[in-house]
């Protein structure tokens, strides 16, 4: 195996944008969430070919004023950080001050809003009923996750020669590794597994339904 950190494939990162808006610019027939392919020719990480779109508030509506939605999309871990090298280096008030970042924000942002448009046609940058617009981008990816280049985790394809995910268990008795670095790798659903899998190792069944109860589960 290739011990070489820097050696280790990385995935891209993301756009964001977090909105706040009408809730008559979301469509009674929306869904909470949609997924749009620019293009199903392209791969799925090439860049803002696949966008995720969120409005949780359509399924608990505490999350947003009455009369209110928010919307978090994004895409799906296929922005390039070399795109944004260039400002990697300035400050967050620095960035925000200067011009041709906040121009390259709305232009790698579009294919975002073009998504939401799918579903939420009003939802238009700068529309009077769009009350919060912020955009995320790999810079703050890394600022505020500590990810190095933002990226969303490590590249390591299953059966891989080369890499392998860090194993799980320690030299340590009952101590154990778990999160997006360890098997089961990136993403929501692998991490949660494996916490699962870490709890499993430390409780019983009998020990992890009574805390299923506690936490209402």
């Amino acid at each position: 195996n290739n011990n070489n950190k820097d050696a280790v494939p990385l995935c891209k990162s993301f756009m964001h944008l977090h909105l706040g808006i009408k809730a008559e610019f979301i469509p009674e027939d929306a869904p909470p969430q949609w997924t749009v392919v620019q293009d199903w020719s392209k791969g799925i990480d090439a860049p803002g070919n696949v966008v995720v779109v969120s409005v949780p508030s359509k399924l608990d509506p505490s999350l947003a004023p009455p009369g209110h939605h928010v919307i978090h999309a994004y895409g799906a871990g296929n922005e390039p950080f070399a795109v944004w090298e260039a400002y990697a280096d300035m400050t967050k008030p620095e960035r925000d001050s200067n011009a041709d970042y906040q121009a390259l924000k709305q232009e790698r942002s579009k294919p975002i809003w073009d998504a939401i448009a799918k579903r939420a046609p009003l939802v238009q940058s700068g529309d009077d009923g769009v009350l919060v617009e912020q955009i995320g981008t790999p810079l703050t990816h890394a600022q505020f996750l500590n990810r190095h280049r933002g990226n969303y985790g490590l590249a390591i394809p299953a059966g891989s020669s080369d890499f392998t995910f860090p194993s799980v268990d320690t030299p340590l008795p009952g101590y154990y590794r778990c999160g997006d670095s360890t098997t089961s790798g990136i993403g929501v659903p692998a991490v949660a597994s494996s916490g699962a899998q870490c709890a499993n190792a430390l409780m019983t069944v009998w020990e992890q339904l009574k805390l299923n109860d506690k936490i209402r589960m």
